[in-house]
């Protein structure tokens, strides 16, 4: 059964990670060339190498998922990352009939993040082992 506790901790964290991707969005659309879109990535990137940082560090099963990690890893980064955004803007793209832009966008999402997420988590697992 899930404690209140539990769900606080996701309802705090969420609150921190949605403002924390606002401001991401405010500041890569300031940034010159910048966009919205920019944003997207950079939140979802962004959460991916914290993933996969906080993943190192302690186990996914929720046996062990200390009350921390459910406000960091669901609540924070759950609210952070932006699947649904991510999949609008690439469809906007696309309806446009801007293919290869859509296709970038979606590709440096999904790499950039797998790759940032398996990067900081082998350099967590390594200092951790020093």
């Amino acid at each position: 059964m899930t404690s209140w506790l539990n769900l606080a901790a996701i309802a705090l964290g969420g609150a921190g990670g949605s403002l924390c991707r606002y401001g991401v969005t405010l500041l890569a659309a300031a940034l010159p060339g910048g966009s919205t879109m920019l944003g997207t990535t950079l939140a979802n990137v962004i959460g991916c190498g914290l993933l996969g940082a906080l993943s190192s560090l302690a186990p996914a099963d929720s046996e062990s998922i200390g009350r921390l990690m459910l406000a960091l890893r669901v609540g924070f980064l759950g609210s952070l990352t932006t699947f649904s955004t991510f999949a609008a803007e690439s469809s906007m793209l696309a309806g446009e009939g801007r293919w290869g832009a859509s296709g970038a966008y979606v590709l440096a999402n999904l790499g950039l993040g797998y790759l940032t997420l398996i990067l900081a988590g082998s350099l967590v697992r390594g200092w951790i082992q020093t």
